[in-house]
């Protein structure tokens, strides 16, 4: 029936796109992070930084960093590459805009997929004599 149709299909599958499109939000914004932080460092000329770091669960420790000419970037399935702090700002933004492509199809899916949800209801509403 319809309405299995939209509890069981459609709904489940708009839930997973939109969790799917925050979760590369989430990953933008770790690549915002590392792209302001790279030109923090490249704009203050900063040979040697202090900082902490999470290790998880909001655990920090402090860490040091006695050279800031090269950084090793996650470039996917768990390899790093070295970069300079300027090749890491293009590698950033790279990223950002393939992750941005995605998050534009990932939202006209949900938009589809509502478009199909409200039609689907609507001729439920239809079949049922009920003014929409």
């Amino acid at each position: 029936t319809l309405e299995a149709l939209i509890n069981e299909q459609l709904k489940v599958e708009l839930q997973a796109v939109l969790d799917r499109r925050d979760g590369v939000y989430e990953r933008i914004a770790q690549c915002l992070e590392l792209r302001n932080n790279m030109r923090m460092l490249l704009s203050e000329k900063l040979k040697a930084v202090k900082t902490k770091i999470n290790l998880g669960c909001d655990f920090y420790v402090d860490a040091s960093i006695p050279d800031t000419r090269w950084v090793y970037i996650d470039v996917g399935l768990g390899f790093h590459a070295q970069m300079t702090l300027e090749e890491a700002v293009q590698f950033g933004e790279a990223r950002e805009a393939r992750l941005m492509a995605q998050v534009e199809d990932l939202s006209g899916r949900a938009a589809e997929l509502k478009a199909k949800i409200k039609i689907a209801v609507g001729a439920i509403d239809e079949a049922l004599g009920r003014e929409t």
